[in-house]
């Protein structure tokens, strides 16, 4: 076996555990030949008269080679597919998690991407599995307001981005399945199988929902044959911000395409007819102008209020003749995550918000919340004063 195997399957050995190896065994047929608690012995499917591969799997992790042996063990499982360690990592990770890979295929001289453009990407697809989850827990959701705490739950404990791919900028998200539950004993005689399958986990919905969002965004985009109507394509799970997500993410230069594929953990199955590869060309990510407008005239952004800290001053100058304009960054709740929302203000607005932001009071505005393009933006906003006003007439 190549050292330098075993090297590449160092990098995944801190990330992937004994556990996780031994269910992917499991999923292909591999057989456990030996426990010997501290380790196990399992044996490859083979061929009847072929020599049959036997790979010793550690399993305590106070083994002063665990980390070894277990390098040791992803590089023959690798070697026995002829599989890059990478590739094998990933397929051990679907066992539990179902897998969603984003590849921003674009021109980069030296193989790099802006920290800024990276950044917003993972907010972008943030946005995309929240607006996923937020439909899967309820439908009719226009994803405003308080994030249920299923949905919160899922979020927070459940979606990882795992490594990323080597070779171009593709971020890989998993996000995780629950455990499946024993399952009794076979008798010699098996039952037949219940005619209802079991429900799909909340995970599997969510993942679902975000793919078959993708295809029918990609549809509608390009007017194709296969494209529902406006309201067949929101109740297929299409919703604003997935589409502005999306246009964030085209909104690279040199940008060639957006490359987006799922695999299914086979530990639950897959049951619902959704594409597992959706790939916008540059030309499909500028069509989604006119989605997105539509979207917003069927639903149109609703006043809001917001309330806390002015945590910049982008323009304008601290004046007393009450001409004073610029724009504030106003750092707030958002749909339950924290976001900085842009406000522009003038005269004496904007006096009230270099006040509010030298005093380190918050500040509370009304207005209409959109995200026109990577920022939040507070439009025809109408600061609250009543603080301000007390506070100026407490002083002696």
């Amino acid at each position: 076996m190549a050292p330098a195997l075993i090297d590449d399957a160092g990098e995944y050995a801190g990330a992937i555990d004994a556990t996780r190896v031994t269910q992917f065994l499991a999923t292909q047929n591999w057989t456990i030949q030996s426990d010997m608690g501290y380790a196990q012995v399992w044996s490859e499917p083979g061929n009847v008269g072929e020599l049959v591969r036997r790979i010793l799997i550690p399993r305590d992790t106070a083994l002063d080679d665990y980390d070894l042996r277990l390098s040791q063990a992803l590089a023959r499982i690798s070697d026995t597919y002829a599989w890059s360690i990478q590739h094998l990592a990933e397929q051990i990770a679907a066992v539990s998690a179902d897998l969603f890979f984003v590849r921003v295929d674009q021109h980069m001289s030296d193989g790099t991407i802006p920290l800024r453009q990276a950044s917003t990407l993972l907010e972008n697809i943030d946005d995309m599995i929240r607006s996923a989850a937020l439909t899967t827990a309820n439908p009719l959701s226009t994803g405003r307001g308080r994030i249920p705490t299923l949905v919160n739950d899922f979020l927070n404990d459940d979606v990882r981005m795992g490594h990323t791919k080597r070779g171009s900028f593709i971020i890989t998200v998993a996000a995780r399945l629950d455990a499946p539950e024993a399952q009794p004993e076979r008798t010699a005689e098996p039952t037949a199988e219940p005619e209802d399958a079991a429900p799909a986990s909340f995970t599997r919905q969510v993942m679902t929902t975000l793919a078959r969002s993708l295809e029918v965004t990609k549809q509608v985009a390009e007017h194709s044959a296969a494209a529902p109507d406006l309201d067949d394509a929101i109740a297929s799970g299409m919703r604003l911000p997935i589409v502005k997500a999306l246009q964030s993410m085209g909104a690279g230069e040199g940008l060639r395409s957006l490359d987006m594929s799922f695999e299914w953990a086979p530990v639950e199955r897959q049951t619902a007819p959704v594409s597992s590869k959706i790939e916008m060309t540059r030309e499909t990510v500028k069509l989604l102008d006119v989605v997105s407008e539509r979207l917003v005239r069927k639903d149109p952004p609703k006043q809001v209020t917001i309330t806390g800290p002015v945590v910049e001053l982008r323009r304008g100058t601290e004046t007393h003749d009450h001409e004073g304009v610029g724009e504030i960054v106003v750092r707030a709740d958002v749909a339950n995550v924290w976001r900085k929302v842009i406000v522009a203000l003038a005269g004496d607005d904007y006096d009230v918000a270099i006040e509010a932001h030298r005093e380190k009071y918050p500040l509370t505005v009304t207005g209409v919340l959109d995200k026109p393009g990577r920022s939040w933006v507070l439009q025809q906003p109408s600061i609250d004063r009543s603080f301000y006003d007390f506070r100026n007439n407490s002083r002696p």
